[in-house]
């Protein structure tokens, strides 16, 4: 089986099993979701910044991240604190564009960080599930998580799409030598127009406004991709994990969702309207 086969089959398995967690209910998906935080947390301290899992450190951080989850997601559905995390998660976006813009590759600051406090990395992992939550709650949360989904699945799909097959010059080569500006704009753009229309057909309408908003998403999609590939480049990693057959870790799958997801839950004031 070649590898693009490969990864067409893991992806249709993963696609059935969130068709299943969505028509088993919100807690089923909630506590998937979580499940997926704890995983995540795992890949980050154990796969790229080599913490034991036997030690305190990895324990604090998964404890952390369980237990603030739990609560604001599970326990409490007031949603009273939604504003705060997701200010906080779009703050620590903004962190994450400086380390990949501004601190050079040779330059360990944020692994030496996260390695000397490992509990960051369940905060990290936390902020975006938050946000998930929040959409996973919402009475129209079937249409928003689609919509989402087709953001980040646009500017993936279409910026492989796209640069394979027009691809000429390299994005960043450093970075992730794979991708191109003429997959970037691919998938920006496509991203734009699926989302578009997947949002028409739940809400009944859509302007050129939104299409900009949804195309813009697709770009931080890509911006979370290119976060991720810097610290596995740092960390001299190729995947986050080897759970997912084609594909990689969990991470390497969530990396965009959670990074866009907090810029989504900030513009769907004006969408909504």
């Amino acid at each position: 089986m070649t590898n693009t086969m490969l990864r067409i089959l893991s992806a249709a398995v993963m696609i059935l099993i969130l068709a299943i967690f969505v028509w088993l209910g919100q807690g089923y998906l909630t506590y998937l979701v979580l499940t997926l935080g704890v995983i995540l947390v795992d890949e980050i301290l154990v796969n790229l910044l080599g913490v034991s899992r036997k030690t305190l450190s990895y324990a604090s951080a998964q404890l952390l991240l369980i237990g603030l989850a739990m609560f604001f997601t599970v326990l409490d559905h007031s949603g009273n604190f939604i504003a705060l995390f997701n200010n906080a998660a779009l703050m620590n976006n903004f962190f994450l564009l400086v380390y990949l813009f501004y601190v050079k590759m040779d330059n360990k600051i944020l692994l030496n960080i996260v390695k000397k406090i490992p509990y960051l990395a369940g905060i990290y992992i936390f902020l975006p599930i938050v946000s998930l939550s929040f959409l996973i709650n919402h009475s129209e949360w079937k249409a928003l998580l689609l919509v989402l989904l087709l953001v980040n699945f646009g500017m993936d799909t279409g910026a492989w799409l796209v640069g394979k097959n027009f691809g000429k010059h390299k994005l960043w080569p450093l970075v992730s030598p794979n991708k191109t500006i003429e997959g970037l704009i691919g998938g920006i753009v496509i991203a734009g127009l699926v989302a578009s229309i997947g949002w028409y057909y739940a809400f009944g309408h859509i302007d050129i406004l939104s299409f900009i908003i949804f195309a813009m998403l697709g770009m931080f999609s890509q911006l979370g991709d290119l976060v991720q590939s810097k610290l596995k480049r740092q960390c001299e990693i190729k995947d986050s994990s080897r759970l997912i057959p084609g594909h990689g870790g969990v991470y390497d799958r969530l990396d965009s969702l959670i990074f866009v997801t907090p810029f989504y839950i900030l513009v769907l004031q004006y969408l909504a309207k």
